[in-house]
């Protein structure tokens, strides 16, 4: 701008004044001092004209102002310097076009920033919209050049000065000319730099990134100044064990995996470096297995080597990377977003003639860490060359960029925006929750949750911090009761009777479920039945001092269960449906030093319990272990619904039994998990809190600890409550009730 547009302009300009009849003797000559001061002069006052308005997201008009000053005065201020650079005339200037030169320049360069700076705080400065701005700043240099060229007179000439040691006119046209070739190779090279931003945007469509969706206390998004998120490639695409599986969905398990690791990058960091070498050293094996089509099979079904287990040390690696980018840690990384993102390409104008949709998928797919800054966070990430700015803003830019629909993008926006703030977790005291179940084609079971900040399942809370034994015989005899049911019966005289200690508390949880059976509708009210068994569940108490704020807390979970069919729905917009393996990973890892024990063991495992000779071995005999173990489970399943001739236990804590009889020689793979329940059905009509015993059998055959849901998913298929229940115990159930 200061060298090339204006300087070299005047010179050019000046060119074009012919003095006398043309004779080469009296025509302009330049002192060269005062020429390369005025080359100097334009590009330091422009230099802080431009970082007075764009140093802030979005340019105020006092900034706009005095940039558009700074501007108007570098442009006239070169001029006039560049003028006192002739050595052998003395110019006089009137005083009209002086005024009028630096009118035009001040106001037309205003102009053009102004409007600049406005369209690039909301990434809408397309080319044409670049090219007008240029216009206005041309017509700021060449208006202002010409108005004041006018209004100049040459006198006195100075017949000492000689061209040998002078610059002529055409001297400075060459240094001009010069200047000008050299700025376009650079603005050329930066062309090709941008093209291959664009074609690297258009590559990352096609593959498996990780992206930082930062926040700052406003609710601004942190981008790039190219309105990008920061990004790593993890890999080109997950190759799953079969032509299927190629997509990584939220309800995968090596997602799954993926979240617990995200929550626990504490324990990950210290063995990022072991996994960088280890890819190091099986990188000629990785490259096999990544062709055109992304897979080498075996008996065209089967992976030859475990790819799970590389894509986890890939994504760490990549994790890791991406917060060397940043500059930050990678225990402040942040958490993965509960979703996946998957990337929509345009087709071509000519595409579109033929029929074609606007939108082809890209096979692409986007993993989010998210996080909630401080404000000093946020400032020293902008220090960084980061900006902030509101989703709205960014998210049209953003989805061109990305490839992500425009609409869905800001709704995962939002929704990442309020998950990076809340927490998912239950507060201090006791909750009357529904736990509703939806069964689905491909994805086992759905849960209802509730969306935004509040607790994870629909809920209403008691104003008490626990039960007691008085509570609990209340409450036992409104197991397997509908929502009406235990209203009628809390209302009725045999309840207020029985025990006058406690209308309190029998007020409390007829206002409970008033609360809650108001959010479903009367078809759900009706086939939901009551479980008397209070479940433990991790929550936090934000109350609490910084370090007690680590320690998980505890609170009672009394339940309404449901298990619906495929077409159940439910109105209220502030619920949705969540996988039951993404709902139980989310609520596993509030608990969160239980999960980073479990996790850190299994990552051993992952890492350093499978050696070279095992995977190249597993390759020819993978597919008969899954057939076998499927086979085991499908065995196993039936006995599932019998009555337990295992050992029953009361208890409201735990429902791990580590029995090995239960898994006799079943040999379980990684990533193939077995869940099986034991459950005493005659107790559980005779108990009101149930009784029953549980295995949660991961890879390799470790242990994973269960939570509430496990034990909410296991009420589900308890007598009177499962949605089919067998014939033979309907009369105890109803002299039960009875």
């Amino acid at each position: 701008m200061g060298g090339i547009g204006i300087w070299c302009m005047h010179f050019i300009g000046n060119r074009a004044i012919v003095l006398g009849d043309g004779d080469m003797a009296i025509q302009i000559l330049y002192n060269v001092a005062f020429t390369g001061t005025s080359f100097v002069l334009p590009v330091i006052v422009l230099l802080v004209a431009f970082y007075s308005v764009g140093v802030e997201e979005k340019a105020g008009y006092l900034r706009i102002l005095v940039g558009g000053l700074l501007t108007g005065s570098s442009v006239c201020g070169m001029h006039y310097v560049g003028q006192l650079g002739i050595s052998n005339y003395r110019c006089s200037y009137r005083v009209a076009n002086v005024v009028g030169s630096a009118i035009i320049a001040v106001f037309s360069s205003t102009a053009a920033l102004g409007i600049f700076f406005r369209w690039r705080a909301t990434w809408t400065d397309s080319w044409w919209r670049r090219g007008i701005c240029a216009c206005l700043l041309a017509a700021a240099v060449s208006g202002m050049h010409w108005t004041a060229a006018v209004g100049t007179i040459y006198r006195e000439r100075d017949e000492s000065q000689k061209n040998e040691t002078q610059l002529s006119r055409s001297q400075v046209v060459i240094i001009c000319a010069v200047l000008a070739c050299v700025s376009c190779v650079i603005l050329s090279a930066c062309a090709i730099v941008a093209g291959g931003n664009r074609r690297r945007s258009t590559t990352r469509a096609h593959q498996l990134v990780l992206a930082c969706a930062y926040f700052d206390p406003a609710g601004r998004v942190m981008v790039t100044p190219q309105a990008l998120l920061p990004t790593r490639k993890i890999v080109d695409h997950y190759i799953g064990r079969t032509f299927k599986d190629d997509d990584l969905t939220r309800t995968h398990p090596t997602f799954l995996w993926a979240f617990r690791a995200s929550r626990n990058w504490g324990v990950v960091k210290d063995l990022v470096p072991f996994m960088r070498k280890r890819l190091e050293s099986e990188e000629q094996a990785i490259q096999k297995h990544v062709l055109s089509k992304g897979v080498v099979m075996d008996k065209e079904t089967e992976l030859q080597t475990d790819f799970d287990t590389l894509f986890k040390q890939l994504f760490c690696v990549s994790a890791q990377e991406l917060s060397n980018e940043l500059r930050l840690p990678l225990e402040d990384l942040g958490t993965l977003y509960d979703d996946v993102l998957s990337t929509a390409i345009p087709v071509s104008r000519l595409s579109r003639a033929m029929g074609r949709s606007s939108l082809r998928t890209g096979k692409g797919q986007l993993m989010f860490s998210v996080r909630q800054l401080q404000k000093q966070e946020a400032n020293r990430l902008a220090s960084f060359g980061f900006r902030f700015a509101t989703i709205e803003h960014v998210t049209s830019a953003l989805s061109r960029r990305i490839h992500v629909p425009e609409v869905t993008l800001l709704e995962h926006l939002r929704d990442m925006r309020d998950y990076a703030s809340s927490n998912r977790g239950f507060s201090e005291g006791v909750h009357l929750i529904s736990f509703v179940m939806r069964p689905t084609v491909q994805d086992h079971f759905e849960i209802l949750t509730t969306k935004g900040t509040a607790n994870p399942l629909p809920s209403s809370t008691l104003p008490i911090k626990r039960l007691n034994v008085q509570h609990l015989d209340l409450l036992s005899h409104l197991e397997g009761w509908s929502m009406a049911s235990c209203l009628k019966y809390l209302q009725s005289n045999a309840a207020i009777q029985k025990d006058k200690s406690l209308d309190e508390f029998r007020e409390h949880l007829m206002r409970g479920i008033i609360s809650l059976s108001s959010s479903f509708p009367e078809d759900m009210r009706s086939a939901a039945t009551f479980s008397a068994r209070p479940l433990v569940a991790p929550c936090r108490d934000h109350s609490r001092s910084s370090h007690e704020m680590q320690q998980t807390q505890q609170c009672t979970l009394l339940t309404f269960c449901l298990v619906g069919t495929l077409d159940t729905q439910v109105p209220n917009p502030d619920f949705t449906f969540t996988p039951f393996r993404l709902f139980r990973v989310q609520q596993q890892v509030n608990d969160t030093f239980a999960d980073r024990e479990g996790f850190s063991r299994e990552l051993n495992q992952d890492l350093f319990s499978s050696d070279t000779h095992k995977r190249t071995e597993s390759s020819a005999s993978e597919s008969d272990m899954v057939s076998s173990t499927r086979s085991a489970i499908l065995r196993m399943w039936p006995s599932r619904k019998q009555t337990s001739s295992l050992p029953s236990r009361n208890s409201q804590e735990s429902m791990v039994e580590l029995n090995p009889a239960v898994l006799g020689d079943i040999t379980v793979q990684k990533e193939v998990r077995v869940d099986v329940t034991r459950l005493n059905e005659t107790n559980a009509v005779q108990n009101a809190r149930g009784t029953h015993d549980a295995i949660i059998a991961a890879g390799d055959g470790a242990i994973t600890p269960t939570t509430y849901v496990d034990e909410l998913y296991s009420l589900c298929y308890a007598p009177g409550i499962r949605l089919r229940p067998d014939s033979t115990l309907r009369a105890s159930v109803k002299s039960n009730h009875s």
